[in-house]
């Protein structure tokens, strides 16, 4: 008996030794096709719940029997299924698996593999930017996507710009695609992150964007932002960036502009301004550079710290981000700050919970256009700028009328500032039924916006001023999704049924004052004062939306998508408030053909088609009502009396803008993805066209919204994009594409024409410098057409309109000798005929060189900065850039370059000024580095990175830049002029990762 216990006792000592011999630690390393390390690869013990996920370098370590075997898996790559073979150490490489990459898409309310989809969509890729120091979506989005059209339209730090899908399809509207983030419909891009996003789905086609109904018309981004994996994970990415101009005029130097300044008093009888000592002295000592004082070498930093990780079930991401940019214009600058936390669970096997939270702050300071620019052209170089007194010169005796250009610097503040908070979160549960799921989604988004700006008394004429606007917006969402998913044999249907709604609300509050007794308080105190205005707004809207969408495949070959979508929207009345959108789409993957699988060319071949209906609201609340102002009347020379008058007259029988379009397209991948080719023409008209037509005084005068017009766009897009070389250690990436538009006026009901304007060229137009006609686009500039100089042959030609050869000459249309508003005419455009982009990524082991081009073909731009410095007259009054010195006179007869007469007189609202704005641009090189994961024991990864944007422009744009204009985001009818426009920079940025 007791020999019986001492084995049984040996035999259990015996029993856990011998079990714990049979278990290894096993470490390893997992890298991808570049020889760097891949975080984030889930690794399986096989048959059992045991798993890891590899770290930012792509170590991982964990246990497992000697005879087991490690199942490798991470999205995009090929599985791998290795056994242990009682090895402690096991590196694994992982070949991209090409059809994974883009087998699932995000669509609208849902996902579908790549293959199936029958739409116009555009993936974009966060390795297609992950080389580049973007710190906006518009940045992400510019030039890698065929048909998507951004503008850098103003070039100071959080500047505006302008993001067009397929043009632009209203006149009153916005022309904006709608953004979603993470269910979220109608963010604010601004506010995302682009470090912070996983994936970017772009919807063009209305097969597409149907799907949103009344708000899809301008197409659809979809944004979904990263997740957290198991384990943890620590990341920090800081960049520090220098910019500098692109180019700057050409401006006369002080002796030579006094020359050219005494040459013109001669010419047209006046005194000489200087005498032949002061030019000496201004040659021998130079004179005010006002574009150095004004612009500046500006400097950028960035800081994010991303917090991942997580268990079996539950995983989070918290995510910090500063960013602090000083622009290339002095006192000019911005700030951002944005904390985003996702938080994902799962219940059970059939119940799941996330939510996502995430908040921002903005800060522009003197980020818009104008002022300083245009003065730092107009300010005579013979003028000091500073005074006696040590300020600076108040008036310029000689160049502008205006004030000093350093005034529009530091004797103003314009700040706009902007916090928002967005809470989305949601449930989604699989349903006893088979093949049904039901997802319930709540939102809301809070904005409170401050704009305040403030005038000094230099600017002013001693009569300070300030203003202050505050405006919270509070967006409520509901969305609810029933879900359906049936394979039986050959047939595949995925259907979706939806109810959402969404509640906008804005409450605003406006107080300007005058003459202030505390400047130096700027806006923070405008109650002392001389006179002072308050007023405040209130608008509300809401929508209510029924939709469902089938996706129906046969044999993966035979694709069909059909979509319908009911919107119901309080702007309108009730006779109008709902209207359906349908969209229909058919897909023929012919490479699953027998006859063109035997062909051995295609790895995917598609065929789609696709035919829909979107809409747009493109009014403000209450825009079918009759609007009421106040006034004051005196009667009987009694002291005035308030009173209420009628506005503009409303219109109850508004309805939406309708936008149909058809889309065909091809898809095309050789030797499994290597090569892929994607084409696609679309035509898309968008009809009941929103006008604001002026009112017959007979009738009552004022105007009125009407549903009067109609538009076209249409046009092809080409992608080309693959693996060129991926052999030795060398991979190259490359991805192009190219899209044309030709975007024209059908009708505008009974007008003739509807003239359009900026206000921007104050002082510069004669009329609207923009015309909406039939047949012709959006953006058509309205102007004279300068045909050059009276030449010597011309003297009588020129009599005719009390001119000599050597004035200006401009053709008289209606023949009455007189230059006049009747001789305007189209002139040029400014929608651009054609974008394109091509993007390049090349690794060799820890080395990644990026090269980004981006171009815009086929655009004029009115570039008033020059017309101002180059006219000689108005506000600015002498020649300051290098051409005058080309000028018309004796000798030089040829030039069109107008004399110095007494009877001059330009129009700068004219062909002479426009220019081609077309351009080739180099907007990212970037070479990065990555450490070797040994250098800090594999505990570590670490990326270096120098990367220049906006390098090199190659154009034949006279300005500094040929992208930015004066006109922000808001319209499409009046766009492209550069007058002080805000110019895009040069930048140079150096940035470390550190991973852990």
């Amino acid at each position: 008996m007791v020999k019986s216990l001492k084995l049984l006792f040996f035999l259990l000592l015996l029993g856990p030794g011998y079990s714990f011999a049979q278990t290894n630690r096993v470490t390893g390393k997992v890298t991808g096709p570049d020889n760097q390390g891949l975080p984030g690869v889930n690794i399986q013990v096989s048959g059992t719940t045991t798993g890891t996920s590899t770290d930012v370098s792509g170590n991982f370590s964990l246990n497992a029997a000697s005879n087991a075997s490690l199942v490798f898996s991470n999205i995009g790559y090929v599985s791998q299924t290795i056994p242990v073979n009682g090895r402690s150490v096991i590196n694994v490489q992982m070949a991209e698996d090409q059809k994974t990459l883009s087998e699932v898409v995000v669509v609208g309310y849902g996902t579908q593999r790549k293959t199936d989809v029958t739409g116009a969509l555009t993936a974009i890729s966060t390795k297609e930017f992950a080389q580049q120091p973007v710190t906006r979506l518009d940045q992400v989005l510019q030039g890698r996507a065929a048909g998507v059209q951004v503008t850098q339209t103003n070039g100071a730090p959080g500047g505006d710009a302008r993001i067009r899908i397929r043009g632009a399809n209203s006149v009153l509207g916005n022309n904006n695609p709608l953004y979603i983030v993470d269910g979220f419909v109608g963010a604010d891009f601004n506010f995302v992150n682009p470090n912070d996003i996983e994936t970017i789905q772009i919807l063009k086609d209305a097969a597409s964007t149907s799907i949103y109904g009344s708000r899809g018309a301008n197409g659809v981004v979809i944004i979904t932002t990263k997740k957290g994996a198991r384990g943890l994970k620590v990341n920090y990415e800081g960049q520090y960036g220098i910019s500098e101009n692109i180019k700057r005029y050409d401006v006369l130097p002080a002796g030579e502009f006094a020359e050219i300044v005494n040459a013109r008093a001669t010419a047209t009888g006046s005194n000489l301004p200087f005498t032949a000592d002061q030019i000496a002295q201004f040659r021998q000592n130079g004179g005010t550079d006002w574009q150095s004082l004004v612009f500046r070498t500006g400097t950028g930093q960035q800081h994010q710290v991303t917090l991942s990780g997580g268990g079996e079930k539950t995983t989070f991401l918290i995510s910090g981000n500063y960013l602090n940019q000083n622009g290339i214009v002095n006192n000019s600058g911005f700030k951002r700050y944005i904390l985003r936390t996702n938080l994902n669970t799962q219940i059970n096997n059939d119940l799941s919970f996330r939510i996502n939270l995430w908040g921002t702050r903005s800060q522009n300071h003197n980020t818009l256009d104008g002022g300083a620019i245009v003065q730092a052209l107009a300010w005579a170089p013979t003028t000091p700028a500073y005074g006696s007194d040590g300020q600076p010169t108040f008036t310029d005796p000689i160049g502008s009328v205006f004030r000093n250009p350093l005034d529009f610097l530091y004797d103003q503040s314009i700040d706009a500032n902007r916090s928002s908070i967005n809470l989305n979160g949601g449930l989604n549960y699989k349903l006893p039924i088979k093949g049904f799921s039901v997802d319930l989604q709540y939102a809301v988004n809070y904005l409170n916006a401050q704009n305040l700006n403030f005038t000094g008394k230099r600017l002013s004429n001693n009569v300070p001023n300030a203003n202050r606007y505050s405006s919270e917006q509070i967006t409520l969402q509901n969305t609810n999704t029933l879900n359906y998913d049936l394979k039986v044999g050959d047939h595949s249907i995925n259907a979706v049924a939806v109810l959402e709604t969404q509640q906008f609300t804005d409450r605003n509050f406006n107080a300007s004052a005058s003459g202030l007794r505390f400047p130096q308080l700027g806006y923070n105190n405008i109650g002392g004062n001389t006179a002072a205005t308050v007023s405040s707004g209130y608008q509300k809207w809401t929508l209510l939306s029924l939709l469902g969408r089938v996706n129906y495949s046969y044999k993966d070959k035979y694709l069909l998508t059909a979509a319908v979508r009911r919107d119901g929207s309080s702007k309108f009345s009730e006779d109008n408030r709902h209207s359906v959108f349908p969209s229909l789409a058919l897909g023929w993957r012919l490479s699953e053909e027998e006859f063109i699988k035997n062909l051995g060319v295609f790895s995917n071949l598609k065929l789609r088609g696709s035919w829909g209906m979107t809409g747009s609201q493109a009014i403000n609340p209450y825009a079918t009502l009759s609007t009421y102002g106040t006034t004051n009347v005196a009667f009987n020379n009694s002291a005035a009396t308030a009173g209420v008058i009628l506005g503009n007259p409303g219109n109850p029988d508004l309805k939406w803008e309708t936008t149909r379009q058809v889309d065909v397209g091809l898809e095309m991948e050789f030797w499994n993805g290597r090569l892929r080719i994607e084409a696609d023409y679309f035509k898309k008209n968008t009809t009941d066209l929103l006008l604001n037509v002026a009112i017959p005084s007979y009738a009552g005068g004022g105007t009125q919204y009407r549903n009067v017009g109609e538009i076209e766009n249409k046009g092809f897009e080409f992608s080309i994009g693959g693996t060129p070389i991926d052999k030795g250690g060398i991979r190259w990436e490359t991805n192009l594409n190219f899209s044309t538009l030709q975007n024209r006026v059908i009708s505008l009901g009974n007008l003739p024409r509807l003239g359009t304007g900026t206000g921007v060229g104050a002082g510069m137009s004669t009329t609207n410098e923009f015309m909406l006609m039939p047949g012709e686009p959006l953006g058509s500039y309205w102007g004279l057409r300068y045909l050059g100089t009276f030449k010597p042959n011309e003297a009588d030609l020129a009599a005719r309109f009390g001119r000599v050869p050597g004035d200006p000459h401009y053709e008289d249309l209606n023949g009455d000798n007189t230059i006049t508003t009747d001789d305007f005419q189209i002139i040029g455009r400014a929608f651009p005929k054609a974008t394109g982009g091509w993007n390049n990524t090349i690794s060799y082991k820890g080395l990644t060189l990026n090269v980004f081009f981006n171009g815009v073909f086929g655009v004029d731009k009115l570039n008033y900065t020059r017309a101002a410095a180059l006219s000689g007259s108005g506000d600015a009054r002498q020649f300051i850039l290098s051409e005058i010195r080309d000028y018309y006179r004796p000798g030089n007869e040829t030039s069109d370059i107008p004399a110095f007469t007494r009877t001059y007189q330009p129009f700068t609202q004219s062909s002479r000024f426009l220019e081609s704005g077309s351009f080739v641009r180099l907007k990212n090189v970037s070479l990065s580095y990555n450490v070797p994961n040994s250098f800090l024991r594999n505990k570590a990864n670490i990326r270096v990175f120098v990367s220049a944007t906006n390098l090199l422009t190659f154009t034949d744009y006279k300005g500094p830049d040929p992208e930015s204009a004066r006109v922000g985001s808001g319209t499409d009818t009046a766009i492209g002029i550069d007058y002080g426009s805000y110019p895009n920079s040069k930048t140079y940025t150096f940035g470390l990762n550190l991973g852990f």
